[in-house]
């Protein structure tokens, strides 16, 4: 693909970088226009992406690092974040951590919130995974099939000259889809709260699936990738989500 967009003298733009950006631009323009919906202030929106953002960052290269040791040579590569090289659950896991901290200081209704953030999180990835495409992480395994993928551009980050299922493509493509489906769930829904429960379900169980052609699952248990095991996890907590908050008289 197209690991570098261009070049200005000295200065590189990574397409990867460039994609991510604007998927946190997008992801953030629909954070804030659902939020206020939700009668949730604009100030305190952009307070919690702002953070969570930096957060997410920070667990997403960290736990790329804990997966791939061996891309720590050396060890200042950690900084290089133009190359790829992020976790999608490492920085859920720390941008949920600090967005639940604002959320509890500033009495944010939970759950109104929880279902902005599903949509926008949708949108931010769907664009981050264009950036996986040009950048050639996140790649499959080789796939002799005609809508096979293959990487020439020696600085990308997958096997050149390689036949490859289409992962990137496909998760980028699952996203936008998803999140489209939780939009038009979220102007029928019935209860707050609900929207995020079927992100969970949805994006776990496409997550489970891409797993299977992905060439770099940890594996563990013998069968199942890491990344599996937490989609599981997700899909049962999308579900109990789901049924508690449809029981739910009360809004939270």
């Amino acid at each position: 693909m197209h690991p570098i967009l261009f070049k200005i003298g000295p200065i590189t733009i990574y397409t990867y970088g460039v994609m991510v950006a604007l998927g946190i631009f997008f992801g953030s323009l629909v954070l804030v226009k659902l939020s206020e919906r939700e009668g949730i202030r604009r100030e305190d929106v952009v307070d919690i992406a702002f953070w969570s953002i930096v957060a997410g960052f920070i667990g997403a290269r960290l736990f790329f690092f804990l997966y791939n040791p061996e891309y720590l040579k050396p060890w200042y590569r950690i900084f290089f974040v133009w190359e790829g090289g992020l976790v999608w659950y490492g920085g859920v896991v720390f941008g949920a951590l600090t967005a639940i901290y604002f959320i509890v200081k500033r009495k944010i209704p939970v759950w109104r919130f929880a279902d902005a953030i599903a949509i926008a999180l949708s949108v931010g990835l769907g664009f981050g995974r264009i950036g996986c495409t040009m950048a050639g992480c996140c790649y499959g395994k080789v796939c002799h099939a005609p809508f096979a993928i293959v990487f020439t551009n020696p600085h990308s980050a997958a096997p050149l000259n390689v036949p490859l299922w289409p992962t990137e493509p496909i998760s980028s493509a699952a996203n936008f889809l998803i999140a489209f489906i939780l939009y038009l769930l979220y102007k029928r829904r019935k209860t707050p709260g609900e929207i995020f429960g079927f992100y969970l379900i949805f994006y776990g169980i496409f997550r489970f699936l891409i797993e299977f052609v992905r060439a770099t699952p940890k594996e563990i248990l013998g069968t199942f990738s890491n990344n599996q095991v937490i989609s599981i996890i997700m899909v049962a907590a999308g579900i109990v989500i789901v049924i508690y908050r449809r029981k739910r008289t009360e809004e939270v």
